[in-house]
């Protein structure tokens, strides 16, 4: 006998009982209508087992594997109700204070003002590095300077800005 007719026999026998039990068991006709999905996948995947049953053997393997899948989706549930309730009991976090705002932003005016008075061979290696992503080594081809000397500027500068960062937190503690 053809394969899909067999499991048509088997679909057409035990659906409705199928569906009933899962909307039974989950008191949503859509949830049902998945878990019965998932049920009858597994009865096709094992369908030459189950067609070596008798009518009352199929019944009994179909309703076993709907059984566990409802357990299952029953053990989810509570799991994802249990999930849900141990988010909501998390202290939602603070919001920041009004102050975090103006603090950055007084924050950058200092490394603006550390900019501007680095010396103009530090200000424009640091550029390069930061707005225009350049290397070392093309830094210092553009420049017509060795590599190493492109590092150092580098390094002075970032140390001027930490620094001038570092200044201004300190003032800035109660």
């Amino acid at each position: 006998m053809d394969r899909s007719v067999e499991f048509r026999k088997i679909y057409d026998a035990h659906r409705t009982a199928v569906h009933a039990y899962f909307v039974g068991r989950t008191g949503d006709r859509w949830r049902a209508a998945d878990l019965m999905q998932e049920t009858f996948l597994r009865a096709w995947r094992r369908l030459p087992e189950l067609t070596g049953l008798s009518d009352d053997g199929q019944r009994a393997w179909i309703f076993t594997v709907a059984r566990n899948l409802s357990i299952d989706e029953h053990r989810q549930s509570r799991t994802r109700a249990a999930t849900d309730a141990a988010l909501r009991a998390e202290p939602a976090d603070a919001a920041a204070p009004a102050s975090t705002s103006v603090i950055a932003a007084e924050r950058v005016t200092v490394v603006a003002d550390c900019i501007r008075r680095l010396p103009e061979q530090q200000r424009v290696t640091l550029t390069l590095a930061a707005a225009g992503g350049l290397t070392s080594a093309e830094m210092a081809t553009a420049l017509g300077v060795p590599a190493g000397t492109v590092r150092y500027r580098l390094s002075e500068a970032r140390r001027a800005l930490a620094e001038a960062l570092r200044t201004y937190d300190d003032v800035e503690q109660p």
